[in-house]
């Protein structure tokens, strides 16, 4: 008996645009990215680097997480050197699981020593197997646990990292017409193409993160809400009693979303390391991403109990933390070509035109005092 060709996310999408008539762009952006088997996030083949659509800091050398390691370790330290547990949300391919796991190995072995289990927080079947293989070799030195949802996690001590996590988080799509915020969503034409179009007004939770941020401020403009953002911090805030987050992304401050610059909003696709503004084209075969709104972010962290450590650009974080090093050539000029690569890459995590300047580090703590070491740069 021959099993049935699995289903297209886009054919799903068009069934439920032809049902419905409308849906919201974050109904939309949740299929495209996490269908259960087509999705963008959850197909076998999904990669980054430079076979995918996109490159990551931990796909551009492993200094990042080598080095964001030492900021955990030090967080570790603060609440007292015991057990503690390490957390990453959206792990990706494991490569920051990987190269956390050495950075403690290398820069802090009594913390790596009192790792208690490393929890890795994976929706996509597809990934956690590719992370299981990568992260084999570890597996015999700090148990490794599997999680697909926030849900799942049990409450301990430790740490919690974030890499380009938040901004792949299913946003809804406003616009501001004739004073009113209202969503917009997907149709389809009348040539049977999936486009955007307005729809209701936006409901009350969503109205008043725009209201408060003061986003889409003119007639015409459009913008993003993360509406699940509190959801995600109260779960947080749950399974980190005492600890710290590092959270890893773009973005911008409320006051320069809601700027003439960004009238059409942050949200774009990302195909074969090229920007597309067609957010419908493709569905499950392209990234979709919109930037983090570093104000409601901080906002629901906040609310759910964390206090802001601050945020910095990934370069001053990552020199904070002694990135310098991995930068310097020995001295006798006798270097494996490997290390001499790796060293080399390293140079594009602070470089302005590589992540240096693109990406922030957001620091979060509870029940622990800062300051950190991550964040002495300002």
């Amino acid at each position: 008996m021959t099993r049935p060709s699995p289903v297209s996310v886009e054919a799903v999408i068009r069934r439920r645009v032809e049902r419905e008539g409308w849906i919201s762009f974050r109904a939309f952006m949740e299929l495209a990215l996490y269908h259960p088997t087509d999705g963008y996030y959850t197909r076998p083949e999904m990669v980054t680097g430079r076979r995918g659509d996109f490159s990551t800091s931990p796909d551009v050398a492993p200094a990042f997480g080598r080095r964001l390691a030492v900021q955990a370790a030090e967080i570790h330290q603060r609440l007292g050197g015991g057990s503690w547990r390490l957390v990453e949300l959206g792990p990706g391919r494991g490569l920051l699981a990987a190269d956390l796991l050495d950075g403690l190995a290398c820069h802090a072995p009594e913390s790596l020593a009192a790792l208690e289990k490393m929890v890795l927080v994976e929706i996509s079947p597809a990934l956690r197997r590719v992370q299981h293989e990568r992260l084999a070799s570890w597996a015999r030195r700090v148990p490794l646990v599997w999680s697909e949802s926030l849900v799942d996690v049990p409450a301990a001590e430790g740490v919690v990292v974030a890499n380009e996590f938040f901004d792949a988080l299913p946003v809804h799509l406003v616009e501001r017409r004739d004073g009113v915020v209202r969503e917009v969503g997907v149709v389809a034409s009348s040539s049977g193409e999936l486009e955007l179009a307005p729809g209701p007004e936006a409901d009350e939770i969503v109205a008043e993160l725009v209201e408060t941020h003061a986003l889409a401020p003119r007639d015409g403009d459009r913008a993003e809400v993360c509406a699940g953002l509190a959801e995600i911090f109260e779960h947080l805030s749950r399974i980190l009693p005492r600890g710290g987050a590092v959270i890893v992304d773009y973005g911008l401050p409320a006051a320069i979303l809601g700027d003439r610059a960004h009238r059409e909003g942050t949200a774009v696709g990302y195909h074969r390391h090229r920007v597309v503004t067609d957010l419908l084209a493709r569905p499950g075969r392209q990234d979709l991403t919109a930037h983090v709104n570093w104000d409601h972010l901080e906002a629901a962290a906040r609310e759910a109990g964390f206090t802001v450590v601050g945020r910095t650009w990934q370069d001053r974080f990552l020199m904070a933390l002694g990135l310098i090093e991995d930068l310097a050539a020995p001295g006798d000029g006798d270097e494996d070509p490997s290390a001499t690569a790796e060293r080399l890459a390293a140079r594009a995590l602070i470089l302005p035109g590589g992540g240096g300047k693109r990406f922030e580090v957001v620091g979060l703590v509870r029940g622990l005092e800062g300051p950190w070491r991550g964040w002495s740069m300002g």
